[in-house]
């Protein structure tokens, strides 16, 4: 756990967010159902980050993420929720998409910590 925090600009345009919700289900054989939430934070965000720019600021975003080894968490100020803790996916990618002009792509993960 790192409390270091992700500090580039994030734009939520052509960026997406799924949240999904740590339940409990019995399904009953005459097809009644009972579900219930399961823990504190029972909610969890998941965004799909993409950031274009020039080589220098995407090399730079590279080896933040290269410092984290897709373990550690760290803080970003989600543009809506303010600040909160994440971690990269295990991978992500840059591509050049001519000139100096290149986009890094990865997956965020909520996590929570004591």
């Amino acid at each position: 756990m790192s409390n270091r925090k992700f500090t580039h600009c994030t734009l939520l345009d052509g960026n997406s967010t799924t949240n999904t919700f740590n339940v409990l289900s019995s399904k009953f054989g005459d097809g009644y159902e009972q579900h219930v939430s399961i823990g504190i934070n029972n909610k969890k965000g998941q965004w799909n980050f993409s950031k274009k720019g020039s080589e220098a600021e995407i090399l730079e975003i590279e080896a933040f993420f290269d410092d984290h080894n897709g373990a550690d968490s760290f803080l970003w100020d989600h543009p809506k929720d303010g600040e909160i803790r994440v971690k990269t996916d295990t991978q992500y990618q840059a591509v050049c998409l001519g000139g100096d002009l290149w986009q890094i792509s990865t997956t965020f993960y909520q996590v929570f910590h004591p």
